[in-house]
């Protein structure tokens, strides 16, 4: 095996610069658990699971976290500044292809009393950061002025209808989550998304019984996604709010406090504007739930018991080196690949 010192020396690098910035800004860097008994549930989202033996034998289930987001959020509601992680991350179900991995290493960041839009900006600097400690060439189109562009700016371009007048006319712009009508209005974005499915003669997910959210991100992933400019980094702002996130919402708008940022075409970064209110936690986690019966409302209560407005980032540290070194896909970071059949 060829051993790939270049790529380690380029990493350690980037983390080196990536950690003198968060110092100089006052951001403390946190160690957190690699193992949970609770994770934030996330439908999406498949965990690898083992289980916790004790001497007498009897046992119960941890997981691999997908994300240090509970531990940090923990951090914050304890009375902790700003603060953040460069830590591994697992998620099983991953298709092993150019930019995914089942395990791989993430920077997660929270600044108190901050917005979505001041981490954008944040952001840009860390762009900067690695940008210049691996490859002071890279062009624009990895180093640039981020892009912003809102959702309804993306729909209205590379889908051809306006997703605010589609949220307005199912009620969806006036209602929040834990409203009593807000299912029905939800049943009538649906029906609004299988209508310009149809229209573009795509499978309308009815038989599926795909959601609101599953056909939104059909639409999104068929005709924004591919199209969005790659000239220079974009940062996709002003997410829906029915949407299943822990992002909290824009008052008085449809929209979510949140932004998606791609490189080369590649999603590299994903910010909300945390959500502190109790009662839309305990709707999330009741949603989200694997277990539905008995979801368990230690982390909204903790969270909104204590965490301050905040805003937090998390970033695939392997996808933006393998970008600004000017790489195609993971591979040349993958030192000790499990299968090489299955890397791409």
């Amino acid at each position: 095996m060829q051993f790939k010192h270049e790529a380690i020396k380029e990493r350690a690098v980037m983390y080196r610069g990536i950690r003198d910035f968060f110092d100089r800004c006052g951001y403390l860097e946190v160690d957190t658990p690699l193992l949970t008994d609770s994770p934030i549930p996330e439908s999406h989202i498949e965990l690898f699971q083992t289980r916790r033996i004790q001497p007498d034998g009897t046992s119960y289930p941890l997981y691999l976290i997908p994300s240090p987001e509970i531990w940090l959020k923990m951090a914050l509601a304890s009375g902790s500044s700003s603060l953040f992680q460069i830590g591994r991350c697992f998620r099983n179900g991953e298709q092993m292809d150019k930019w995914h991995r089942n395990e791989f290493t993430m920077l997660e960041w929270y600044g108190v009393d901050k917005t979505a839009g001041d981490n954008l900006i944040v952001m840009q600097e860390i762009i900067e950061v690695a940008a210049g400690s691996v490859n002071s060439e890279a062009g624009e189109e990895v180093s640039g002025v981020i892009r912003k562009i809102s959702m309804e700016e993306a729909f209205r371009e590379f889908a051809g209808f306006s997703l605010e007048s589609a949220l307005e006319e199912s009620g969806l712009s006036e209602i929040n989550r834990a409203s009593s009508g807000y299912p029905s209005a939800l049943a009538e974005v649906s029906d609004i998304f299988r209508n310009r499915l149809k229209e573009k003669k795509l499978p309308t997910g009815e038989m599926e019984k795909e959601s609101a959210a599953d056909l939104f991100h059909r639409i999104f992933l068929t005709f924004v996604e591919e199209a969005l400019p790659a000239d220079r980094p974009l940062a996709i702002t002003h997410w829906p709010a029915f949407i299943p996130t822990l992002a909290r919402n824009i008052p008085e708008t449809p929209w979510a406090d949140r932004w998606e940022l791609y490189i080369r075409g590649v999603e590299v970064a994903n910010c909300y504007g945390e959500e502190t209110d109790e009662k839309l936690l305990k709707k999330y986690w009741e949603d989200e739930s694997p277990d539905k019966t008995n979801p368990d409302f230690r982390w909204p209560q903790l969270i909104a018991g204590g965490m301050p407005p905040c805003s937090g980032t998390a970033v695939g540290l392997d996808r933006l080196l393998a970008l600004v070194r000017g790489d195609n896909n993971l591979k040349g970071l993958d030192l000790f690949p499990i299968h090489d059949s299955m890397l791409r």
